[in-house]
């Protein structure tokens, strides 16, 4: 038995001290027949270029993003927030008739990371009143707007983040102050707020009768090069009514009725990129063939496609068990404003022609998948080693071939962030180590 116990922990040393050679691993008084080969490559040839994303979430999203960049290596690219509001305190008794005193919206932005680009540039934004509700229920992608109207338009022009230490005016008190964007609506806009109906001020109901929401959409003209700025807003939380998002509408001096933001699934994230660059176009209009250069952006964007052509070479005499995969990104073209994305999303491909994409089983299953920036090696890596197992087996077991590629892109959630990426593909490595089963 002892002697069993030892055989076993000296193989177990063996094996461990050989997992990270290069070639076989021999084991004196076995045939040749018998060993176990374990294999390291690094050089399988990929093919890495750049495609449109496919149309993303809009609603449901944490936060919401405002903003608009003219990028020096992408263009010129926007987002604007549509969003339902509704009513805090309904009130059966409302005023209609008074003259409003001031409106202002607020909306808080988000702790941490909250912007890219310069913080500092001042945008020029519109705030419009929409012309339909968005439907909780519906899912709406970055591509989707609602109608506006322009009547009560208000025109901002300042920086969207404000560093705010005033606290605000809230009937006979005061509110604190949190960072984020505050706008004064316009008189017409005021004005409409106040004199609707006395039915919509008592019901959520009866106020979409009257007033549905707002659109938030930047306009700025003449936006120079490598300016500009996104920014990440919280319209979800209520923990106070100094933090919510919210429209205020002053009247009678000291009183205050209270419009509150409906929450993200009845809010629309609307994004714009292009028309883009020619380094980036070329890759768009002509996409099978390799670059040493690819991008990937927020906004439904564009993303980057890899393909491991020769990948299922590796099974042409037999079958081989892949102890662990990796592919690592390297990014260039970055700056202190336009910097590296915290996280990248690794995707897999409905189909070798798709564009639409689903989290690779490694995301869903491993807790050390990767994707997080490193600040010191300037990369992604990824941890892929179930999805080249799945693409082995199904070709081996099933001659089934789906080794349709892999999709680099920015994530549209988790961070909430209008960040792009440049991926240097002189660079990129799919590291494979794997066993030849016998």
């Amino acid at each position: 038995m002892r002697r069993n116990i030892f055989i076993f922990a000296v193989f177990t040393v063996l094996l461990a001290a050989c997992s990270k050679e290069k070639g076989n691993i021999r084991i004196e008084g076995q045939g040749d027949g018998d060993q176990l080969s374990f294999n390291v490559i690094d050089s399988l040839t990929l093919i890495a270029s750049t495609i449109d994303e496919d149309s993303l979430p809009g609603n449901g999203i944490s936060y919401a993003l405002i903003g608009q960049l003219n990028d020096g290596i992408f263009g010129i690219s926007k987002s604007s927030l549509y969003a339902n509001l509704v009513i805090i305190e309904p009130n059966s008794t409302f005023p209609n008739t008074e003259e409003a005193d001031s409106a202002i919206l607020f909306i808080p932005a988000v702790d941490g990371l909250n912007f890219y680009g310069n913080r500092n540039y001042p945008h020029q934004l519109s705030v419009y009143r929409t012309k339909e509700s968005i439907n909780s229920s519906n899912t709406y992608y970055q591509t989707n707007t609602v109608g506006i109207e322009t009547s009560e338009k208000t025109t901002y022009y300042g920086q969207l983040i404000q560093t705010l230490s005033d606290s605000i005016n809230f009937r006979k008190g005061k509110l604190e102050a949190f960072d984020g964007l505050r706008i004064k609506l316009s008189k017409d806009f005021a004005k409409y707020l106040m004199n609707m109906p006395k039915d919509a001020y008592e019901n959520n109901t009866n106020l979409a009768k009257y007033f549905t929401g707002i659109a938030i959409i930047p306009e700025n003209t003449g936006l120079p090069e490598n300016e500009g700025t996104f920014a990440v807003f919280d319209i979800n939380n209520i923990i106070s009514t100094a933090y919510r998002a919210k429209i205020m509408l002053y009247y009678q001096d000291t009183n205050t009725f209270l419009f509150g933001f409906g929450g993200s699934s009845s809010s629309i994230n609307n994004g714009i990129t292009g028309p883009y660059k020619p380094e980036i176009s070329e890759q768009l209009t002509n996409g099978n063939k390799h670059y040493s250069k690819t991008y990937a952006q927020a906004l439904s964007g564009v993303k980057t496609k890899i393909e491991i052509p020769y990948l299922t070479n590796l099974i042409n005499n037999g079958n081989i068990a892949i102890h662990r995969a990796e592919i690592e990104f390297f990014v260039q073209d970055y700056s202190e404003e336009f910097f590296a994305p915290p996280r990248m999303n690794l995707f897999r491909p409905v189909n070798a022609s798709s564009k639409r994409n689903y989290l690779i089983e490694d995301a869903l299953v491993s807790s050390n998948y990767g994707g997080i920036y490193d600040p010191i090696r300037k990369s992604y890596k990824f941890r892929i080693t179930r999805h080249i197992q799945d693409i082995l087996n199904k070709k081996y077991f099933n001659n089934l071939d789906v080794k349709n590629g892999l999709y680099l892109a920015v994530p549209s959630d988790q961070p909430v962030i209008g960040a792009r990426c440049v991926i240097d593909q002189t660079k990129t490595k799919l590291y494979l180590n794997y066993s030849k089963l016998k």
